[in-house]
């Protein structure tokens, strides 16, 4: 039985220095972590934007470097469809020997406030992509 959703591939252009390091380009949603983390604690929000996972990792607004959290990456996208503000949480695939992270994997995906929007921008890390 397979242990993941297979999203996309991550735009190298994108990521700034992290396209020299990730080991592979897939972007994946393991059922342990839907399961045991998004639908416990974001299940209304998973559902929402949940056909838009693929769009906010494509054609992000804004890539942020996550601080708190060693090789990754906040993916933020207001989604105009729905007038609803997007954050997927992707961790990067970036040796080879990790074999939990062989694949870029998405760890976390809410929507945010406009206030939770601002405060991600202004303290989670450097904006590494941005849309114009």
């Amino acid at each position: 039985m397979k242990e993941y959703i297979y999203i996309c591939k991550i735009d190298k252009k994108k990521i700034g220095e992290y396209k020299d390091k990730i080991i592979v380009e897939d972007v994946i949603l393991t059922y342990e972590r839907l399961n045991n983390h998004i639908l416990v604690y974001h299940k209304n929000e998973y559902y929402q934007i949940k056909e838009y996972i693929q769009r906010i990792i494509e054609q992000p607004d804004l890539i942020i470097e996550d601080n708190s959290h060693e090789d990754t990456l906040i993916y933020l996208k207001l989604i105009e469809g729905i007038n609803k503000k997007a954050r997927i949480v992707v961790k990067l695939a970036t040796n080879k020997k990790d074999r939990l992270y062989n694949k870029n994997s998405i760890i976390t995906i809410m929507r945010q406030r406009d206030k939770s929007w601002e405060q991600t921008i202004k303290n989670k890390g450097k904006i590494i992509y941005r849309n114009n």
